[in-house]
């Protein structure tokens, strides 16, 4: 008996020292697991508390003071009119503040963490609340006073700049705002600016959350195809080689992968090996996934200092954190395809690579690189965000008022001429 249970020890010890990486790695995979979960968790339960539920909030509570304060009107079809636009007002502010708020918010345990992300992912609840709070805004606008018309008309303008100059919609709201129209026609025109410059900010909104998920998407698809390369590389390390060195010779097949001759560099250790430690398999299960690393190390750098020509946004989408996560995986996958190339030769004047430092150098290089692909994708980024309306002024400096002019003093020749004139005669 105690012969077979120490047969049974040697046998499970043995084959966990064969297969130490695949444990290690599905070990390493039940952690990462956990932890996304838990992260995925706390991410979504903060969106709760995000800034845009309170800007609706406080928005709804400034429409209804500002609606209580309108005159009541003339006659018995403007109170008529104005009980109507209150009616309607009401529903949408009320619409709102339940987009802005959850459901379950009364209950202990809240929303499922399906429904946040659900929500986050399609911005259900930020579209709903913002289209109910401009609705309302619109459906107020013909009612407002003449000075507070006039006070607005540069707000809802200023929502058009955005707009190409030669869109007639633009071109007509300036035209008509601008001139001294009749009030009735004035109001209208102004109410249809309201709109135009509203669903614009709509529109934006969707169109920055689809570019959102589709660089999460992308960011995702890329880390699982990095994870994939990494354990075909922890399965079957000849598939994917990051060794340099020498050829075999002619009329000889290629060197036994126990230990390779000298000469031979990889990203996990040099050959021979150090003295007194025991010889390695060249190439090693690890090499993949350590070149991934050094190029996850590279692409987080660059994408730091790239974060510095990004603008930040008003924008419930979180944007830029999206650009600086998708530069991780981009880092990995182009520094192991980098050493991939430099070692089938497609690197012009780079075909060895000497020592394990060097390769390792060259994969944080690789990484580093990833900038150059990426930054295409940030300039789209900045230009969808700079095509969102806000607050923010056209210009950062005002312009600098244009220098006095300077008057040049007359010709010597004409003045000494206008000196030697007399007064009462005449020249030709």
């Amino acid at each position: 008996m105690r012969r077979i249970v120490w047969v049974v020890a040697f046998d499970s010890w043995q084959l966990i020292r064969d297969y130490r990486w695949w444990l290690g790695l599905a070990f390493a995979l039940v952690v990462a697991l956990v932890l996304l979960r838990w992260l995925l968790g706390t991410f979504l339960g903060h969106q709760r508390c995000s800034p845009w539920r309170a800007h609706v909030r406080a928005g709804a509570d400034a429409l209804r003071h500002q609606l209580t304060t309108l005159p009541p009107g003339h006659g018995q079809a403007g109170r008529d009119r104005r009980e109507a636009v209150a009616k309607a007002v009401d529903g949408h502010l009320r619409a709102a503040c339940q987009f802005a708020s959850w459901e379950e918010e009364e209950q202990e345990r809240g929303p499922s963490v399906g429904r946040q992300f659900n929500d986050w992912w399609t911005g259900a609840s930020c579209e709903g609340a913002y289209i109910n709070l401009h609705e309302a805004e619109i459906i107020m606008a013909p009612l407002l006073p003449e000075d507070e018309l006039r006070a607005a008309i540069p707000v809802a303008l200023a929502r058009l700049q955005t707009m190409d100059v030669t869109d007639p919609r633009r071109r007509a709201a300036e035209t008509q705002l601008a001139s001294g129209a009749p009030s009735a026609y004035r109001r209208a025109a102004f109410q249809s600016a309201v709109r135009v410059g509203l669903e614009l900010i709509d529109q934006q909104h969707a169109r920055l959350r689809g570019f959102r998920n589709i660089v999460l998407t992308t960011t995702v698809g890329l880390m699982l195809l990095v994870i994939a390369m990494c354990l075909v590389g922890a399965w079957k390390p000849d598939a994917l080689p990051l060794c340099f060195g020498p050829e075999p010779t002619a009329g000889q097949g290629p060197p036994v992968p126990v230990q390779g001759p000298v000469g031979v560099a990889c990203p996990s250790e040099e050959a021979p090996p150090t003295p007194g430690t025991e010889p390695r398999r060249l190439p090693a299960p690890g090499d993949v996934t350590l070149v991934a690393l050094l190029g996850l190390m590279g692409g987080g750098l660059s994408g730091a200092l790239a974060i510095r020509h990004l603008q930040g946004s008003s924008t419930p989408y979180d944007v830029p954190v999206a650009l600086s996560l998708l530069k991780l995986p981009s880092g990995a996958l182009l520094a192991l395809v980098g050493l991939l190339f430099v070692r089938g030769g497609f690197v012009p004047g780079l075909s060895q690579l000497d020592s394990q430092p060097q390769i390792l150098a060259y994969a944080f290089l690789f990484g580093s690189a990833q900038q150059l692909v990426t930054r295409l994708i940030d300039r789209q980024a900045q230009d969808i965000l700079t095509k969102v309306p806000g607050k923010e002024p056209a210009t950062d400096k005002p312009e600098p008022p244009p220098p006095p002019a300077q008057e040049l003093p007359p010709p010597r020749g004409l003045a000494a001429r206008l000196r030697r004139v007399r007064p009462g005669t005449a020249t030709r």
